[in-house]
């Protein structure tokens, strides 16, 4: 563990102030100090070191624990609005190094003390379309090798706007973590307007489920609100975020006075409400964002100092313990706007089946007539029937299937609810829809048949991009038909996920196949029982991960009244088995006690294999 880490384990951290305040409130003159580049604050740290490092020493004084370098705007495609992204590296740097010049200055106090590398969202959100995923990777991968080179202590990636963003920050941090052979903690923090949601949309539910699978370290809010505006947010954090906590509020929400922004929350006040906030929620990190400065931290510190006291009342400490906390993570995956739990409450995760081009004939007409309207329109149509996801699969022969997909995730990233489950055979379309994809989306699928290799390039998608999986029993001698195959290839795939690549069991969804029960064949009587039985065995081993089923391949071959009715029954026997959840067409499916008493039982000897003359589908 990080000396960082370990130190907001023990006790809490405060964090400096504004930055951006200070800035604006200094006499500087855009020629001399900015270079002529105006508004761009981190030309600042080649131009006024002086300046940055006296900022870093007035929070340090006023008892920081820790700064955050001056490089909010420090990405590449942000300091290329100015033209400076040719000194991304020396700029990102420099301010580490200003940060550490700073510490140095209080070295007599013995106290530790950390830069905190920051990198901001920029001015682009790839969730809206305004720049392409790979771009922004490789501008914030950029930055973070010049706060590597400054000795930065951590990663705070900040103000995040939109998850897609937090994705790329994360995994440009995780890469030039890669190329320069070190690892640091990651923070997030999210920004929530005064609408409840970030920028894009997305609830505090939905943000964390992303972040939670990027493995970030700690997780917080900062910016656009004060602490009022905060309090039902963190208060979610607390009961659910499993890791490290923050809370950087604004000094209130910003007004206008005299033509100038003014911050209303006096130090006193914002004090009184981070002092509630450790109390209530178990807060790791506290610290000031837009508006507060030197007084704001100074008392943040005092109140820090007499909780510390209060609690060890025979020694004199700086800083409390966080409180203790009680928290349940849900595993979930998440659309661009919600979270949806894997683990529905009295039913399975049903994933909507219709927005396949292999399995339906009205969206394979309308994917190759290019009327995207038509197939948003069945997409949303699932999801006012009950589908808790969707399946979306583009591949179609003679079309191009990474431009299809791509067009399809753009639209429905933005106009449904519901996360995606992404369905393809080819790697390079499942790695194209999720660098458009800022929820937690779901990988269909992974399997054994052309050994390990085709299954190691899908988990690392997964890794990087916060992916659950599907995983089918399906090794190199074909798709497992009885119980034993399939019990043991599910526990190969469990090692191979959750062992190899530390995939959460959790986001772990195998399949175990059904197949039709229908041919007459003597050879397929027992199929679906086998499956059955192969479920309930999955479930009692491997407890923790998602069993699901294409449910619609158990019927194949009858018409459609008789699949209703078989695929209606078999859903309930395998939801009794441990199944929890399914690729299915909700809509078609019925509750037993719906369906006539006689039709059931039919259904159930056909699943059994009980010949009896009277057995019958109707």
């Amino acid at each position: 563990m990080s000396k960082f880490l370990e130190f907001i384990d023990s006790q809490v951290l405060l964090m400096d102030g504004a930055m951006g305040t200070q800035i604006q409130g200094a006499d500087l003159q855009v020629e001399k100090d900015y270079w002529g580049q105006e508004n761009c604050s981190e030309i600042l740290n080649l131009s006024r070191p002086d300046f940055i490092r006296d900022v870093h020493m007035k929070y340090f004084a006023a008892g920081s624990d820790a700064v955050e370098t001056n490089t909010f705007g420090g990405s590449t495609l942000t300091l290329a609005e100015f033209g400076l992204e040719d000194k991304t590296l020396e700029i990102n740097r420099r301010a580490c190094e200003l940060a550490h010049e700073a510490i140095a200055e209080f070295a007599h106090d013995g106290r530790q003390r950390f830069v905190i590398g920051a990198i901001g969202p920029g001015t682009k959100l790839p969730s809206l379309g305004h720049i392409h995923y790979d771009a922004l990777e490789a501008a914030f991968m950029q930055q973070a090798e010049g706060l590597i080179e400054g000795r930065a202590d951590v990663f705070l990636i900040e103000t995040a706007q939109d998850p897609l963003q937090i994705k790329a920050a994360v995994n440009g941090a995780k890469l030039a973590m890669k190329q320069k052979n070190i690892t640091m903690p990651l923070m997030v923090q999210v920004t929530v307007e005064t609408t409840g949601t970030l920028l894009v949309g997305s609830d505090i539910a939905a943000a964390a489920t992303v972040v939670e699978s990027l493995g970030a370290d700690v997780m917080g809010l900062n910016c656009a609100t004060g602490p009022q505006e905060m309090a039902d947010h963190i208060h979610w954090l607390s009961k659910n975020w499993p890791r490290g906590l923050s809370v950087l509020p604004n000094a209130g929400l910003p007004e206008m006075h005299q033509g100038k922004v003014h911050f209303p929350l006096s130090p006193d006040e914002m004090a009184r409400w981070m002092e509630r906030f450790l109390k209530e929620d178990g807060i790791n990190i506290i610290g000031g964002c837009c508006g507060t400065n030197e007084n704001h931290i100074a008392s943040l510190n005092a109140m820090l100092e007499r909780q510390a006291n209060l609690n060890n009342k025979n020694v004199s400490k700086r800083r409390p313990a966080p409180a203790a906390r009680t928290h349940h993570w849900v595993p979930a995956v998440a659309s661009l706007f919600q979270q949806v739990e894997l683990r529905q409450d009295n039913a399975i995760l049903a994933i909507g089946e219709r927005c396949n081009a292999n399995g339906s004939k009205k969206f394979r007409e309308a994917q190759d007539n290019e009327d995207w309207d038509a197939c948003v329109d069945m997409a949303k149509e699932q999801i006012r029937e009950g589908s808790h996801t969707l399946d979306i699969c583009t591949a179609f022969v003679g079309r191009d299937e990474v431009r299809d997909m791509s067009e399809m995730v753009s639209r429905l990233r933005g106009s449904v609810t519901a996360p995606l489950v992404i369905d393809s055979t080819e790697l390079i379309v499942l790695e194209a829809a999720l660098k458009l994809y800022g929820g937690k989306a779901i990988i269909n699928s992974i399997n054994f048949e052309d050994g390990e290799e085709p299954a190691h390039k899908r988990m690392q998608l997964a890794k990087k991009y916060g992916a659950a999986v599907i995983a089918l029993t399906i090794d190199e001698q074909g798709m497992a038909k009885d119980v034993e195959r399939k019990v043991s290839i599910a526990h190969r795939l469990h090692k191979f996920c959750c062992e190899g690549y530390g995939l959460p069991p959790s986001d772990l969804m195998i399949d175990p196949l059904t197949f039709t029960i229908c041919t007459g064949n003597e050879d397929d009587r027992k199929l679906g029982l086998w499956t059955l039985e192969a479920i309930e065995r999955i479930h009692k081993e491997l407890p923790d991960i998602q069993i699901i089923l294409g449910l619609s391949n158990i019927s194949f071959g009858l018409n459609p009244p008789a699949r209703h009715v078989l695929n209606s029954v078999y859903l309930d026997h395998a939801s009794k088995r441990g199944m929890t959840g399914a690729i299915i067409h909700i809509s078609k499916i019925a509750p037993l006690h719906k369906i006539p008493a006689h039709e059931v039982a039919a259904a159930e000897d056909l699943i059994y294999d009980r010949r009896s003359p009277e057995a019958q589908v109707a």
